[in-house]
């Protein structure tokens, strides 16, 4: 477990051949996103092909949370980052800002973890 900030933690292990499970854990903000998003690109660049994210521990994303995991998409290619589950206040805010389906998860969508 690597603590990125004192509101949040990144923890990863493998979840299969070439697949990483990765759980986020507190506060995605404005303070905690670059460190996240550097943490995420070096997880990248280890190979895997599928970076599955749970969230269902991170309970607060604003704007700048949201382009982060936007930008390890972006960073990362199509379909290789997915997240397999989120905390209710994640999923309230992707209904509420009106996206539909953000990295493979629809809003309001039942989640599971692996």
């Amino acid at each position: 477990m690597r603590e990125l900030q004192e509101d949040l933690t990144v923890t990863a292990r493998r979840a299969g051949p070439g697949e990483l499970l990765v759980r986020v854990v507190g506060e995605l903000d404005t303070r905690t996103a670059a460190p996240m998003l550097r943490q995420l690109t070096e997880l990248l660049d280890g190979g895997p092909e599928l970076i599955r994210l749970d969230l269902t521990g991170m309970d607060f994303c604003d704007h700048a949370g949201l382009r982060a995991l936007r930008a390890v998409e972006a960073a990362a290619g199509p379909d290789r980052v997915r997240i397999v589950a989120v905390h209710p206040s994640v999923d309230m805010i992707l209904r509420l800002c009106g996206i539909e389906t953000f990295l493979g998860h629809p809003a309001g969508a039942a989640t599971w973890t692996a």
